[in-house]
C-alpha cells in the first residue's frame, strides 16, 4: 500500500483510498488510545474523531513533516488530550489481557502470579499519570518509535521530547517506589 498516494486520493474527496487508510491504521489508533486509558466507548469516539480529522485535513498532510502513521497518532493524541480535559472525560486504567488472567480460576505458578502482580502494579501505577505522560511513555516503549517521532507527535522539539520523557519515566519510578514502600 502506498500511503502517500492514499492521502493526496484521500485530499481529493476519494472514499476507497481514505478506506484503506482507516483499514490500515485503526487497530494501532485503538492500542494507542487504550494505552493512554480511554475506555473502550471514548477510544471509539476519539478513533472516529481523529479518522473525520483526517479525511477532513488530508491536504495539510506534509510527508517530509513525518510518516503518516505519526501524522495520524499526532490527531489522536490531540483529540484524546482535548476529550479527557473536558468534564467527565475520565481516563480508565489501562488493563491487559495478562491482568484479565489474574480473574480466572485456574491455578497459577509462583513465577507467573509475582510476574501478573508486577503488571497490575505497572497498570496502576500508569494510571496515576497524566494522559500525556503515557502517550509519551507507549509512544516510547510500545510503539518504539524514536525521539524525532515522538517530538513530532507531542508538537515539540527532539530535546523537549527527551526531557519530558525523562520527566515521565521519573513520575513513574515515583509511584512505583512509593507503592513498593
Amino acid at each position: 500500500m502506498d500511503c502517500d498516494a492514499d492521502i493526496s486520493e484521500t485530499a481529493r474527496g476519494n472514499h476507497l483510498a481514505f478506506g484503506r487508510i482507516v483499514m490500515a491504521h485503526q487497530d494501532r489508533i485503538f492500542a494507542y488510545l487504550g494505552r493512554m486509558g480511554l475506555d473502550g466507548a471514548m477510544a471509539e469516539d476519539v478513533a472516529q474523531e481523529t479518522f473525520l480529522r483526517v479525511w477532513r485535513h488530508a491536504g495539510k498532510y506534509n510527508s517530509r513533516l513525518g510518516s503518516l502513521t505519526t501524522w495520524i497518532l499526532t490527531i489522536a493524541r490531540n483529540a484524546a488530550l482535548t476529550r479527557l480535559s473536558h468534564p467527565g472525560g475520565r481516563a480508565e486504567t489501562p488493563v491487559s489481557s495478562e491482568t484479565l488472567e489474574i480473574a480466572s480460576d485456574a491455578a497459577l505458578p509462583d513465577e507467573q502470579l509475582v510476574t501478573l502482580q508486577r503488571q497490575h502494579q505497572l497498570h496502576a501505577a500508569l494510571a496515576c499519570l497524566s494522559a500525556a505522560d503515557r502517550s509519551l511513555l507507549s509512544s516510547s516503549y510500545i510503539d518504539e518509535l524514536d525521539l524525532a517521532a515522538i517530538a513530532r507527535i507531542e508538537g515539540c522539539s527532539t530535546g523537549a521530547a527527551k526531557v519530558r520523557l525523562h520527566r515521565a519515566r521519573q513520575r513513574l519510578r515515583q509511584i512505583l517506589e512509593a507503592d513498593h514502600e
